[in-house]
């Protein structure tokens, strides 16, 4: 008998109730337990924002780097107070040997501790883009938001909280092997300034794009990178496509949070079906590979 199949859903924040602590992802963590379950009874997810003490800090990285968890979701609010070195060496450590990851931040620099990995992820830092290391980054069409102007670029409006965008499928690939609501293209929760996210290696692969609502670009959603030798990345352009607020702006937002909500969702919960069906689609695939 193998080990129960276990999974991780971390934010890279200390616990912070004005925040986008892993609390505020309980939606997402209810779709991980269950997809998982569907295939074996025994799996497990365990849901932690990141560590402060210590000792937790270090039993976090022996578990990843023992690989112990066979797919890590990873939600990125961080803003120059995400994890210590130790933890993205333990990550990558758990990638090469296998483990799926599920990358998501947002917009500008939040999730920055992303460029502190290395080796086997160094990709990581280039395909999620952040102000402080992108020196051409466009200025002069785009990363508009006029009801929040201290957003500032990179981001992309596709709508509003609460709302939905339609995204296109721009591969065939098992991530995607599920019936949706328009053939060819995924319903998904939207967002006022999504991060930007770039194909930078011949080893990914776009699965997803929607469009700017303030300059009409194409805006990649999803790209997923199945390097040789090491595990599943999958990144996603903002962790709003599965935050509770914006799957059911009832459960509440952080108080900094000024973009007028969005009663799309709430008038016709369905339009969650697809969120749904990809969540349940992306463990299934990482539990069987």
């Amino acid at each position: 008998m193998g080990a129960a199949p276990q999974a991780l859903l971390l934010s890279t924040i200390a616990t912070d109730p004005n925040d986008w602590h892993i609390g505020r992802f309980s939606l997402l963590g209810d779709m991980i337990r269950g997809a998982g379950q569907e295939l074996d009874p025994s799996f497990s997810l365990n849901i932690s924002d990141y560590p402060t003490s210590n000792a937790e800090r270090q039993a976090l990285q022996a578990d990843l780097a023992s690989g112990r968890y066979s797919q890590v979701w990873l939600i990125a609010p961080d803003m120059d107070n995400g994890p210590d070195a130790g933890f993205f060496r333990a990550l990558e450590t758990a990638v090469k040997a296998g483990t799926d990851l599920v990358i998501a931040r947002d917009h500008t620099d939040l999730g920055c501790c992303l460029l502190e990995l290395k080796d086997c992820l160094g990709d990581v830092g280039q395909t999620q883009t952040f102000q402080r290391t992108w020196t051409d980054l466009p200025k002069d069409r785009e990363y508009a938001d006029p009801a929040c102007a201290a957003i500032v670029t990179p981001c992309v409006v596709t709508g509003q909280n609460g709302g939905v965008q339609i995204c296109r499928q721009r591969a065939e690939h098992p991530l995607l092997n599920f019936a949706s609501m328009i053939p060819g293209h995924l319903v998904i929760p939207a967002h006022p300034h999504e991060g930007v996210i770039r194909k930078v290696t011949a080893s990914q692969t776009v699965l997803l794009s929607s469009f700017s609502i303030t300059s009409g670009r194409e805006q990649t959603t999803a790209i997923v990178d199945e390097a040789d030798g090491r595990g599943m990345v999958l990144h996603h352009s903002t962790f709003h496509h599965f935050a509770d607020y914006n799957l059911d702006v009832a459960a509440g937002a952080p108080d900094f949070v000024l973009d007028p909500p969005s009663t799309q969702i709430a008038d016709s919960p369905a339009l969650l079906n697809d969120i749904k069906a990809y969540v349940r689609s992306v463990v299934h695939y990482a539990q069987n590979n």
